[in-house]
C-alpha cells in the first residue's frame, strides 16, 4: 500500500468520531423543528391565512410568525434554529400542551396573544432556557403557572412574561417581577 493511501486512511479515521458525534447530536436540527412546528399546527384549526406559509419540505425560517437565527452549539458548531414565533391575533385555536417544547429549545421570544388557545401551560416550558419573552395573555389558558416560570430558576434569560386576561392571571405578578 502506497504512502499516501496509508495516509488517506489515517486521516478518515481520525475524522471519524467527528463524524459520528455531529450526526448524533442531542441537538434539534432544524428539520426536527419543523417537524415540531407543524405537529402543533395540524393539531391547531381556525388560524388565519398565518400559517398558510408552514408547509413540509419548506424553509421553517421562511414561515409567516416564525424568526431564526444562528445559535452556537456547546460543540462549538453554529446552526440556523428556529428562535421565535409571533403570531399575535391570528385566531389559533387549540391547546398550548401540543407544542412540544423539547424540540425548539432555542425559543428567545414566544407571542402568541390574543388568540384561542386552551389547556394548561406545559411545565415542559422550563426546558427554553434562553426564553426572555413570553406572552400568553388574552387566551382561555387554565390550570397554574409551571413552577419553572415562578421561581425563574428554570428561565434564568426571562425578562417579560404575560399572561394577563386569562385564568391565570392571579398568578401573573410573581413572573412578571423579573429575573432574581
Amino acid at each position: 500500500m502506497s504512502l499516501l493511501l496509508a495516509l488517506e486512511l489515517l486521516l478518515l479515521l481520525l475524522a471519524l468520531p467527528r463524524l459520528t458525534c455531529a450526526s448524533n447530536s442531542t441537538h434539534p436540527s432544524l428539520y426536527r423543528q419543523a417537524k415540531a412546528l407543524l405537529q402543533w399546527k395540524s393539531s391547531l384549526k381556525g388560524w388565519s391565512s398565518e400559517l398558510d406559509s408552514w408547509t413540509k419540505g419548506t424553509n421553517p425560517c421562511d414561515w409567516t410568525g416564525v424568526g431564526c437565527s444562528n445559535a452556537v452549539l456547546p460543540r462549538g458548531d453554529a446552526v440556523l434554529v428556529v428562535d421565535n414565533i409571533s403570531l399575535p391575533s391570528c385566531h389559533i385555536q387549540g391547546r398550548s400542551d401540543n407544542l412540544h417544547f423539547a424540540d425548539l429549545p432555542y425559543f428567545v421570544y414566544l407571542d402568541l396573544n390574543f388568540d384561542f388557545l386552551m389547556g394548561p401551560i406545559l411545565s415542559s416550558i422550563g426546558v427554553l432556557p434562553e426564553l426572555a419573552y413570553l406572552n400568553l395573555s388574552s387566551n382561555g389558558l387554565n390550570g397554574s403557572i409551571p413552577t419553572s416560570l415562578v421561581l425563574q430558576c428554570f428561565l434564568p434569560c426571562l425578562v417579560e412574561c404575560e399572561f394577563d386576561e386569562t385564568s391565570l392571571c392571579r398568578l401573573a405578578s410573581s413572573c412578571l417581577s423579573g429575573p432574581p
